[in-house]
């Protein structure tokens, strides 16, 4: 059998061999980025042994995250990962686990690598759509690294469709729509699934959801007000009773929840009907732990 093989299949499976025995090492660099063959050029060579080729790639995948520290270390791993996925588009875990290991959190809910990330995760979608944890990493991405809320809302409205999808996951599109301003689209899906609701939980729960969007509707309308406000006279209103007398509204509007407006510390409106605003919620803290929540601008002048 040896001896049918051509010999220059059999000195490249010995190549392979030698190399897939030896421990990794550290890539060289074109520039900034790590020197991989093409994927074309492997495709011809290992036409047969595809599979082991790109099972040796996602091993160096995997190796590359083992050894990352720097930032541009972990934006290697796109390149491997992309490079495996190109030999087999449709090996689905590889999409993943790049997607998911690639960003690095700076602090302050800043990230790196963040364009790579959701660029492999898009190739996953295209190649392996039928895996839908590639889409709800997507969805995370654009979410909380990207701020691209509607985008966000459009993959998960689909992902909640899906048999056996959890429940939340129609809630969380009527928050991402509302938050990236796409008040319509959030209302109407908020509305169509409380009076679809098969149980009177379900039902209160998206009848709190369409006043949730009506206020944040209103809150970004005081919000824009308060920037025009600042924008004019140099400094922020002391207080929503200021925008009436400036004219930047015509009234204090009634809260949808039954709450008192006011303006917080970082200068937007809130309400005290909720403790948050329908937006994607960071979990941030103070030095000592404490969870940051709005508080008024001044609260005696509130």
């Amino acid at each position: 059998m040896m001896r049918k093989l051509p010999p220059v299949l059999l000195a490249a499976g010995l190549v392979l061999v030698v190399t897939l025995s030896s421990a990794p090492r550290a890539p060289l660099y074109f520039g900034d980025r790590p020197v991989l063959p093409r994927a074309g050029f492997l495709k011809a060579l290992f036409k047969a042994q595809i599979g082991l080729v790109a099972d040796y790639f996602w091993l160096l995948t995997i190796n590359r995250v083992g050894s990352a520290r720097k930032i541009s270390e972990y934006r290697d791993i796109y390149y491997y990962a992309d490079l495996t996925t190109d030999l087999d588009p449709r090996f689905a875990k590889v999409y993943t686990f790049a997607g998911i290991t690639i960003p690095i959190h700076f602090g302050r809910e800043e990230y790196a690598n963040v364009e790579e990330s959701s660029r492999i995760l898009r190739k996953g979608m295209v190649n392996a759509p039928e895996d839908k944890r590639i889409h709800f990493q997507l969805a995370y991405n654009l979410m909380f690294f990207e701020r691209r809320y509607r985008e966000a809302a459009t993959i998960i409205e689909e992902l909640a469709k899906e048999p056996g999808a959890p429940e939340w996951y129609s809630g969380l599109a009527t928050r991402l729509y509302a938050q990236s301003g796409d008040f319509d689209t959030s209302l109407g899906l908020a509305q169509a699934l409380r009076d679809s609701a098969e149980d009177d939980e379900t039902r209160a729960y998206y009848e709190r959801r369409v006043n949730e969007i009506l206020q944040e509707r209103l809150l970004q309308e005081l919000d824009a007000a308060i920037q025009r406000y600042q924008q004019r006279e140099g400094r922020p209103p002391t207080s929503l009773e200021a925008l009436v007398a400036s004219r930047d509204v015509r009234e204090l509007p009634a809260d949808p929840l039954g709450g008192k407006l006011f303006i917080g510390e970082d200068g937007r409106s809130y309400s005290t009907a909720a403790r948050f605003r329908l937006e994607i919620i960071y979990d941030e803290k103070t030095e000592d732990g404490e969870r940051l929540v709005p508080k008024p601008l001044d609260s005696k002048s509130q």
